[in-house]
């Protein structure tokens, strides 16, 4: 029962520690092999690899509330599909299975913008490699990646400049709805209300509320940047002199 158990068992994470790179590791290599097969399967091969990434995705977040609430530990200041990543987990199958422009928008620029971070410096507390914790945890940001990479490098459905401003609106609709739940119900949905007790990039950055501008800005830069190549391979496709027909 140690692996499930409400407290953590074994070694406490360490960031970038051995296990947090080993982590890091067979995370990056599960995302690109999936979309290293997706890109080589046929049609039907590829919608069982979709069905099986949607489970996947699903499957560990119902699992991680089942923990919880095992524990006794399921409340509604944490547990509300209210962080950026929770919403994704849901938006992001759905999208997969019912694209749309607004679901490609939020899950390509939200979803390469918070799930690297969160990889990069998890909210783990002390859960180790030795509990269910902590593979939830890579597992579900896997998950993340794959999503967005799977509908541009597999679907071929690219983002778009106007995507971005989209993306970037519903941030902000996303944080003014998690700011007012946060008011009433005492919690820090999107970490608005105090930093992460856990480290993370929001170390850097002026103490509360001086953070949150500072977010917005570093959003925006993030989320052109992550249109940037593709800005960018448009430009020189259309300096490619055109073929003349003979």
């Amino acid at each position: 029962m140690g692996y499930f158990s409400a407290r953590p068992v074994g070694p406490p994470f360490r960031l970038f520690g051995t296990r947090h790179l080993l982590a890091l590791a067979g995370t990056g290599l599960g995302v690109a092999g999936t979309i290293a097969l997706g890109r080589r399967q046929g049609e039907a091969g590829r919608r069982a690899t979709k069905a099986a990434i949607i489970a996947g995705l699903w499957g560990q977040e119902v699992a991680y509330h089942a923990w919880k609430a095992r524990h006794g530990a399921w409340n509604l200041q944490e547990m509300l599909p209210l962080h950026l990543c929770s919403v994704l987990v849901w938006a992001g199958g759905t999208n997969l299975i019912r694209p749309t422009q607004l679901g490609d928008d939020i899950t390509w620029f939200w979803g390469l913008s918070g799930a690297p971070q969160a990889l990069l410096t998890p909210d783990l507390a002390d859960f180790g490699d030795r509990h269910f914790r902590f593979h939830q945890f890579f597992i579900s940001h896997g998950f993340l990646l794959t999503v967005p990479l799977w509908q541009v490098f597999v679907e071929r459905r690219r983002p778009t400049a106007a995507g971005g401003v989209r993306a970037f609106g519903m941030l902000l609709a996303q944080a003014a709805l998690a700011h007012a739940v946060n008011r009433r119900l005492g919690s820090n949905y999107m970490f608005l209300t105090r930093k992460p007790d856990t480290a993370s990039i929001l170390d850097k950055l002026p103490p509360w509320p001086g953070y949150i501008p500072c977010l917005a800005v570093m959003a925006a830069a993030v989320f052109a940047a992550e249109y940037a190549p593709f800005a960018v391979a448009d430009a020189l496709r259309a300096r490619r002199p055109r073929r003349r027909d003979a």
